[in-house]
């Protein structure tokens, strides 16, 4: 009986070119899209995908399958679909993000202290404008989330001669990190930083755990950062404290209405810079994903389940 792995992935030759001569005892399916893998569902038993297309009417149909490889870190878009089919494994594509989101928050904060807005604006308009840029050097940040980006980040702020913090769900000590702060000890984590980076992934925990509260506890010229996802920042509190001049800038990559609409305050504000939800994406993510399907794949099919990487945890 053949087993059957769909992998679901605008870059799906990538996975192709690779997979298929290290497993030719498995049949591999493609598609670009959740509406093309649509008719190929019902034989899958194995899905390679980040999984946004899934609806728990895609996963009922599915009684073949046994194991999501979702591709990113965070799986909480998965919850809903997967609520009523407990016996599916489900890993993660943990671990492999650290370069690129260390990369897009490092844009973020250049781009608020380097003024990147109004360098574009002027360069467009053909202003020799020499205003003077604030360095990172001596800086103070703290990291909300202290997972294995984090430790990526905190190595390339710390070479740059920043000051770390962290904040966690315990004040736990971490390699890298100059002081831990537990999640109850926000404020007193933001009082003196120079930059809040939300990285936290999104619960019910961490709904809007960054609030009125926390801008009115940074300092006027702190700036906040969100690459983790929209829901953990109150936005509303967020425009409020960046039009009251509570905090300084922020930098954002994610919203808590995604793609953001055209009605927002934030697309006019000054000391506002935004990427479109690109932080975990990168021109190497396949090749890095790859680094966890494989051994994943290996030990599902030789059923070492105990062996999977990022197995999550599902009752």
């Amino acid at each position: 009986m053949s087993r059957e792995v769909l992998i679901v992935d605008t870059e799906y030759e990538k996975y192709k070119s690779y997979l298929e001569p290290i497993f030719p005892e498995l049949n591999f399916s493609y598609a670009v899209n959740g509406t093309e893998a649509s008719d190929l569902l019902t034989k899958a038993e194995v899905i390679i995908s980040i999984g946004r297309w899934l609806t728990p009417e895609k996963i009922n149909n599915a009684k073949k399958l046994k194991w999501i490889q979702c591709n990113i870190t965070g799986t909480d878009h998965l919850n809903d679909s997967l609520e009523g089919r407990p016996d599916i494994i489900l890993t993660t594509g943990r671990g492999i993000h650290g370069p690129q989101m260390t990369e897009v928050t490092l844009l973020h904060m250049l781009a608020l202290y380097r003024q990147v807005r109004r360098l574009t604006k002027n360069q467009e308009i053909h202003v020799f404008d020499r205003f003077l840029p604030k360095v990172l050097d001596t800086r103070k940040v703290a990291i909300l989330g202290l997972g294995a980006i984090a430790e990526h980040m905190a190595r390339t702020f710390k070479a740059l001669g920043m000051t770390v913090y962290g904040i966690s769900r315990t004040s736990r000590p971490v390699e890298g990190i100059d002081k831990v702060f537990s999640r109850e000890d926000i404020c007193a984590a933001v009082a003196d930083v120079d930059f809040l980076v939300a990285l936290v992934p999104y619960s019910s925990d961490t709904d809007k755990i960054i609030n009125s509260r926390t801008f009115k506890a940074m300092k006027p010229s702190a700036c906040l950062i969100n690459v983790a996802r929209g829901g953990v920042v109150d936005e509303n509190a967020m425009i409020e404290a960046l039009l009251e001049g509570e905090i300084a800038g922020a930098g954002l990559d994610v919203y808590e209405v995604s793609p953001l609409p055209d009605s927002s305050p934030l697309w006019d504000l000054d000391n506002v810079f935004m990427t479109p939800f690109t932080g975990g994406r990168s021109d190497m993510y396949a090749e890095r994903i790859l680094t966890v399907i494989e051994p994943n794949l290996r030990a599902y099919f030789n059923g070492e389940l105990d062996q999977m990487i990022n197995l999550i945890k599902r009752q």
